[in-house]
């Protein structure tokens, strides 16, 4: 969707989340995780909707076409199970399967009182807990998605379901979805980025680090030649991502996080013949980097 990416819905969530504990006030928010959610859209519910939404019929055909008459079968050593129909899902890799499958939860939120955040099938739900009432509130409405779900035969994968507490002054309240208690996180990935019960960016930081410097080292064992023009695209496409994904959102303020993320670059640009006297502003510089 045009304007709208991991990065603005992290940053439009957690912004909320960051100003009510500055203002000393707790905050839940529930993680929630459809189990295969792009396999279990079902066919019949999907087309109602999409008419409901006043697609003209002949879209609404196409893509009736387009999906039905679909088979499968399950090959387990060599044994080949018998040919079923596929009456549900929306084939993965395509172009039009993630627009049809929101499409199908974009009315997930209708009557939710708490703030509803949604990306493709990842889902989380955040609460200002205040009082009882807020915490009865967010539980109706988890009620609620747990109702909507039954209805239209999507399942929550109700391990990978967690509730995290923000606030020192945070009372812990337990929650319930389709009658199971949700497990308590101190930290979980939201839309590839980690988050902590304090909004702490250091794991993350640590994390990005990591990955980057990994790629590096397999470019540094596997390419012989240290020419810029090898070098140089293979460190932007494929080491620079793991540092600049979402990176204004979880962007580090300590100098040892700091540090951490720019010893990636600094290694990268010493691979290259002709850099090794330089210093690394001049590296930067004679590179073209940032």
């Amino acid at each position: 969707m045009k304007h709208r990416s991991c990065q603005t819905n992290l940053i439009t969530f957690y912004e909320e989340v960051s100003r009510s504990i500055d203002q000393g006030v707790a905050v839940d928010v529930i993680y929630l995780d459809f189990a295969k959610a792009f396999d279990t859209v079902p066919h019949k519910r999907l087309l109602f909707k999409l008419r409901k939404n006043g697609l003209d019929e002949n879209t609404c055909s196409w893509i009736e076409n387009w999906l039905k008459d679909r088979v499968q079968r399950v090959v387990i050593n060599g044994t080949f199970s018998r040919w079923t129909p596929v009456v549900s899902g929306v084939p993965q890799g395509s172009v039009i399967g993630p627009i049809l499958f929101n499409l199908f939860i974009n009315d997930l939120e209708i009557g939710i009182e708490s703030h509803v955040s949604v990306f493709a099938d990842d889902t989380k739900l955040g609460k200002v807990i205040q009082c009882e009432q807020d915490v009865t509130s967010l539980q109706r409405d988890l009620d609620r998605l747990g109702d909507w779900a039954l209805k239209w035969q999507m399942r929550f994968n109700l391990d990978k379901c967690k509730v995290m507490h923000f606030g020192v002054k945070n009372t812990q309240a337990i929650y319930t979805l389709n009658g199971m208690e949700l497990r308590k996180s101190k930290q979980e990935k939201d839309l590839g980025i980690i988050i902590d019960f304090k909004l702490s960016n250091n794991v993350q930081c640590q994390t990005a680090a990591a990955k980057a410097s990994k790629v590096l080292a397999c470019i540094k064992r596997g390419v012989h030649s240290r020419d810029e023009n090898i070098i140089l695209p293979l460190y932007k496409s494929m080491v620079r991502p793991h540092l600049e994904y979402a990176v204004q959102f979880w962007a580090p303020v300590l100098k040892k996080d700091i540090i951490s993320l720019e010893k990636v670059q600094r290694r990268a640009t010493k691979l290259i013949r002709g850099m090794e006297g330089l210093s690394y502003e001049e590296r930067l510089t004679s590179l073209n980097l940032f």
